[in-house]
């Protein structure tokens, strides 16, 4: 048998040795306590491997992130993640079994029946689990070291991993493995065993994310450079400076001799990079050609890289918009949006006069005219001057009246006799508005004689109603004095009348 190099893997073997030896003598509860206390340890130890093993797998994959060439190690440290759990879990899953035979755990923490030696053989022998764990045991180590593709590495990993069934020693007179390991063993003395395999794994898994972290060790510079730059801004105001970067994408500043030009002209290069510097003096798109030239780490030959890129200069501007007219309307909210070229938007102040306004974000606000006639919105701030637009502020337009879908005309007396009021129509208007009837008189005339009766509010009373009522063909209603009160107004509007002739 091997002995591992591992310290703490060398002292777990050496404690279970020393433990196993002392079956041989009467077992006493502190013997039987001292098994207790070994798996304690070697569960402390799974923990302390595993949080290694996250460290490992996290560098893995932030080299892969950097470098796309380690993303197969990537992968692969994910399979022997997943291949290490598995086992883990399967071992878990027969120590809780076979606490559960025991009686389950005791004020002491191990099972009722932890000295009993019938139970394991009956599990790991007559019930055939030995033989299931020796065989789990070998297919996970086969499935850890195929994940290696070097055989001789494969080969040392396969000497160094502790994930193995030893072989029966020829002195003993036992058969097979689980013979040896099961045979009339009491279950605390097992459950350290099984705990040790749940190491044994885990440290194999270590074994493995430990080869391919070494072999993600940058020992070379990049093959393959892409010129860029990084411009603080690709839109720049006229007399203002522009500033970029230019580098080679996964460059690094030991990649060799780099020399950057722009339009010709070199620049100066610092740890890899080169600063492009320009002060545009009028508006317009301008474009410029850079060219990097380094040595290759790898080949030792020079190499040309050309990219060309602009940018645009413009002048400061502002502009204000109605969302929806070129109006705005006492009684209903106006959106308006807000916007200033070059300017960021948390420096622009909005202020307004005959208005009050509410931000709504992103450049939205919601307009309140206060009168009729004309108000103003004024913007700055972020070097802009201030600029005023002024705008028309108008009531509502008068609505069109209704009953139904008809203004006036012809109505059957079946459908007039339906009808339970009168209504304003805005017709054509975009906002969210609603007029209101305050009053209007209703006159019915019959071969010459008239009848009038009020109303008040848009809905029928009941001396409309009674006028609907006896509505034969041939009457004519005349709706007349109509009140109309609209979102602003102050007063009433007199609205045009409605004529029904009953057919």
């Amino acid at each position: 048998m091997s002995i591992p190099k591992e310290p703490r893997q060398l002292m777990v073997n050496l404690m279970y040795l020393v433990l196993t030896c002392m079956l041989a003598l009467n077992v006493s509860a502190e013997v039987l306590q001292a098994f207790f206390t070994m798996d304690k340890s070697l569960g402390e130890s799974n923990r302390i491997v595993e949080g290694s093993n996250q460290q490992l797998v996290k560098a893995i994959g932030e080299q892969a992130a950097a470098y796309a060439q380690f993303k197969p190690y990537e992968e692969k440290a994910a399979q022997a993640q997943a291949i290490s759990k598995d086992f883990f879990d399967y071992v878990g899953q027969v120590k809780e079994n076979l606490m559960q035979e025991a009686g389950g755990p005791g004020t002491d923490g191990l099972p009722l029946r932890k000295a009993d030696k019938d139970i394991p053989t009956r599990i790991f022998l007559n019930e055939g689990g030995g033989d299931k764990l020796q065989q789990k045991v070998g297919e996970t180590r086969e499935k850890l070291l195929s994940l290696v593709d070097e055989p001789t590495v494969r080969t040392e990993l396969a000497e160094r991993i502790p994930l193995k069934i030893n072989e029966v020693p020829a002195s003993s007179d036992k058969k097979t493995w689980a013979q040896f390991t099961f045979l009339q063993m009491p279950v605390a003395a097992v459950l350290p065993l099984l705990t040790k395999f749940q190491n044994d794994a885990k440290v194999a898994e270590t074994a493995i994310l430990n080869h391919f972290a070494g072999k993600m060790n940058i020992t070379v510079k990049p093959d393959k450079f892409a010129p860029v730059i990084a411009a603080d801004k690709s839109y720049v105001i006229r007399g203002e400076e522009f500033r970029g970067e230019i580098f080679l994408a996964a460059y690094s500043s030991t990649a060799g001799n780099i020399a950057v030009t722009v339009d010709g002209r070199a620049l100066p290069v610092r740890d890899g990079k080169a600063m492009f510097v320009a002060n545009p003096n009028s508006v317009g798109t301008k474009q410029h050609e850079m060219t990097i030239r380094l040595t290759n780490p790898l080949t030792g030959e020079a190499e040309t890289y050309r990219k060309q890129f602009s940018y645009e200069v413009g002048d400061r501007s502002v502009t204000v918009s109605a969302d929806q007219m070129n109006v705005m309307y006492i009684g209903v909210e106006n959106p308006i949006s807000v916007a200033a070229a070059g300017v960021p938007s948390g420096q622009v102040k909005v202020s307004a006069d005959g208005i009050s306004l509410t931000p709504k974000g992103n450049g939205k606000f919601t307009a309140i005219p206060q009168k009729t006639g004309t108000a103003t919105v004024t913007v700055s701030g972020g070097g802009l001057a201030p600029t005023t637009f002024e705008y028309r502020v108008k009531r509502i337009p008068d609505p069109v009246m209704m009953m139904s879908k008809h203004k006036g005309g012809k109505i059957s007396v079946a459908e007039f006799k339906a009808q339970t009021g009168i209504y304003p129509l805005l017709e054509g208007f975009d906002f969210n508005a609603k007029c209101d009837v305050q009053d209007f008189n209703v006159v019915r005339v019959r071969k010459g004689d008239a009848v009038e009766a009020p109303n008040r509010s848009g809905r029928f009373g009941s001396e409309v109603q009674r006028l609907q009522e006896g509505a034969q063909r041939g009457d004519i209603f005349y709706f007349e004095k109509i009140k109309v009160k609209c979102p602003g107004d102050s007063n009433s509007r007199d609205m045009g009348g409605m004529m029904f002739t009953l057919i």
